[in-house]
């Protein structure tokens, strides 16, 4: 029986209370595709607070324009989330704040361990060694680290 590891997590999220919120970030992740191509330049976001979606607008036209939208921005992201969890819209002027489509994760830089040089007499104890033995299981993986290493 094969599981997506994403539905997998999903459920244990939730069952651990952490749903809306695992949902929310992936609101956020997807907004431009949640609010469509008209939507998507003018309502940015910007958080939430308890059942208010918070939008911000870059002016006062676009943000009188949105609150006429605010029944569409509701569904929109309801539908996403799968549950009605909005219930208002809020919209606010930017003024500075961070919209939250924006906001990355900071990455990890991965570095390869790096190997001493090759031991010159490196694999003279192969078949030597009683087979059996966990410090022989443990030489023969020390001998093959090194025989693929270019």
């Amino acid at each position: 029986m094969e599981k997506r590891i994403g539905d997998v997590l999903e459920r244990l999220l939730i069952r651990k209370g952490a749903g809306i919120g695992f949902k929310l970030a992936q609101l956020w992740r997807n907004w431009d595709m949640v609010m469509g191509e008209e939507l998507r330049h003018m309502a940015i976001p910007l958080g939430h607070r308890k059942n208010t979606i918070i939008i911000g607008a870059e002016d006062n036209m676009v943000q009188q324009e949105l609150s006429y939208y605010s029944y569409e921005i509701i569904e929109r992201v309801n539908a996403f989330l799968d549950e009605p969890y909005f219930d208002k819209v809020q919209v606010d002027l930017i003024m500075g704040k961070s919209a939250l489509d924006e906001v990355t994760l900071p990455t990890i830089e991965r570095h390869a361990p790096v190997l001493p040089p090759k031991p010159e007499r490196l694999g003279n104890l192969l078949g030597k060694l009683d087979p059996e033995s966990p410090v022989t299981r443990c030489y023969e993986k020390y001998v093959r680290l090194y025989s693929h290493r270019k």
